[in-house]
């Protein structure tokens, strides 16, 4: 997901009615799935126990692939707990599996040709993840390997079959394998960046589109994920074999400064502190504004855009909507703002 150096959006709590079940009082269609992301850390059983209330399944954040991509590194501490508040609020947790490297403080395209390239690789990291996920009594895996290359689109598929396999063995029939896309509006992009939608459409159950980091530090300034944006993104990845009730759709709970010292990355909450009456909200887009008076310019996305996208996703039939993430933003209710 998104962890870029110098930002605070770490996370990972999936909270996805993709198990199965309804929405309760967090205001979407009965049928429409919802999600969020967590990662552990100070207030996070909190955040998750909130939000599993009103959820169904909690994806926690998640485990690395080691730099050679023959296997994992520990487990993050607050895990298992994690697991065992999601569970005691009635949701599913899900663990997530990722190529993020502490050295470079970003996601790793060696790390992802390295596990994707070797077939022993592959065989033992989803082996181990489904042992993981077993342990901590998950009720399924996320992959989220984000990066990659044209080339890595078959080593992918393969991953994504073998991991499929794994986790059936060890958590039943019924567990998932899900997996987050990097965001393309055309379905060149797609594959460019190591995803073959159509075929990975036989070993994963459900998309996480993250349609959010549509601008950040690293371009311009502009919308952290657009409605008109997201929409051509569903498109793409459906004009690549993806079937929209297997598709969530990914939403920003956080903001991007630009032209400023410090973190670039700000909550909602701190976002709005910034704006003051500066804010402006546009419905074309579904997300906030402000030029502060300092000359930076700050774009954000929270509750309200939340809702927006909520409504999105159902005018386009989609399984449902993601949250990044609980670290930032609660899982809002139903009410209008």
């Amino acid at each position: 997901m998104v962890r870029r150096t110098g930002l605070v959006v770490g996370f990972a709590v999936v909270v996805a009615l993709a198990l199965g079940g309804c929405v309760g009082t967090q205001g979407a269609d009965a049928d429409l799935a919802v999600e969020a992301y967590v990662e552990p850390g100070d207030g996070s059983a909190a955040n998750v126990s909130d939000a599993s209330r009103r959820a169904t399944t909690i994806g926690i954040d998640g485990v690395t692939v080691a730099d050679d991509g023959a296997g994992l590194n520990d487990l993050p501490g607050g895990v298992a707990a994690l697991a065992r508040t999601a569970r005691t609020g009635g949701a599913a947790p899900e663990l997530l599996v990722s190529n993020f490297s502490e050295s470079i403080g970003d996601f790793s395209p060696e790390v992802g040709t390295a596990l994707l390239s070797d077939a022993g690789n592959r065989s033992r990291v989803a082996e181990r993840l489904a042992e993981l996920a077993s342990d901590a009594h998950m009720r399924g895996v996320q992959i989220d390997l984000e990066s990659l290359r044209s080339r890595d689109r078959a080593g992918l598929v393969a991953f994504a079959a073998t991991l499929e396999d794994a986790v059936h063995e060890r958590l039943g029939s019924d567990a998932e394998v899900s997996i987050a896309v990097m965001a393309s509006t055309d379905e060149r992009g797609y594959r460019d960046t190591g995803y073959d939608l159509g075929a990975l459409a036989d070993h994963v159950d459900r998309f996480v589109l993250m349609t959010y980091d549509q601008h950040g530090p690293w371009s311009g300034a502009g919308t952290i994920g657009s409605l008109p944006w997201a929409e051509r993104v569903v498109d793409a990845a459906e004009r690549s074999g993806v079937p929209a009730d297997r598709i969530d759709l990914g939403i920003a709970g956080y903001g991007y400064v630009w032209s400023g010292s410090g973190d670039a990355q700000v909550s909602p909450a701190r976002a709005r502190e910034l704006a003051g009456d500066d804010a402006r909200w546009s419905a074309r887009t579904g997300e906030w504004s402000a030029t502060l008076d300092d000359g930076r310019e700050l774009h954000w996305s929270d509750a309200r855009s939340y809702r927006a996208r909520v409504a999105l996703a159902e005018d386009l039939g989609l399984h449902g909507v993601a949250l990044w993430s609980l670290n930032t933003l609660e899982l809002p209710g139903s009410e209008t703002t």
